[in-house]
């Protein structure tokens, strides 16, 4: 899975924006959370040895150009202090949405904004603060749903059509592409990741016969090749 940064300007001190950059950690590249629970928690950490963090978090929808909270999730506290080598866990709850569907996975981001405090010899000075903001994905999967993420990259076939690369996930999880590759060379223009159900056809030569091989990100944030597979 990966991490989006994105990087905030205000005033305070580059060099110790910068260093905030590394002290506060989120535990985990990816957050599944199961239907079937009454939430998932998520572990912030603050490894700077001096200086606290007001530490800001919520869920927004994937792929959309917003970043404002959903309705559908609850993270508790939304809002904190984290002082120097601490860590909190925050609690993500589902709230319940009519549009959020039951019989597969849905997905969404998971925000965590991490703002420097201001040292008294910082304060009234015109400086530069760059806050940072780690963003993973979190997989809502409902209960009850049956099969696993392995079996569902198993459900994901190739196509030669009109000479293009098509494929289609006919299973109820989302795929996160790690790579793709097209007899044994890395694909560039490949998607990122699979929703279920999608049927898409890819800007690359293919034909009947080709070798395909799809690596994916696990529940864990660990990488897995699958089999190659032969188009048709």
């Amino acid at each position: 899975m990966r991490l989006k940064l994105c990087f905030l300007l205000a005033l305070v001190p580059l060099w110790y924006s910068v260093a905030a950059q590394a002290a506060v950690t989120v535990g985990a590249t990816r957050l599944v959370y199961n239907g079937a629970a009454n939430e998932a928690n998520l572990t912030v950490s603050n490894r700077d040895d001096a200086a606290p963090y007001l530490v800001q978090s919520w869920v927004s929808r994937f792929g959309s150009a917003s970043e404002e909270s959903v309705d559908s999730f609850i993270v508790t506290p939304p809002l904190f202090r984290l002082d120097a080598n601490k860590e909190n866990i925050l609690r993500v709850i589902f709230a319940g949405d009519a549009d959020v569907p039951q019989d597969r996975e849905s997905l969404f981001l998971m925000n965590v904004k991490a703002i420097p405090a201001m040292s008294d010899e910082q304060r009234g000075k015109n400086v530069l603060q760059i806050a940072l903001k780690t963003t993973i994905k979190l997989f809502y999967r409902p209960a009850g749903l049956q099969g696993s993420l392995k079996d569902a990259v198993a459900q994901v076939s190739w196509q030669a059509s009109a000479g293009a690369l098509a494929v289609h996930n006919a299973s109820n999880y989302h795929v996160v592409v790690s790579e793709l590759k097209l007899n044994g060379q890395p694909v560039t223009q490949g998607p990122d990741v699979l929703r279920p159900g999608q049927q898409q056809v890819l800007s690359i030569p293919a034909k009947a016969g080709d070798e395909v091989q799809l690596s994916y990100i696990d529940d864990y944030g660990s990488i897995v090749a699958a089999p190659v597979v032969h188009i048709h």
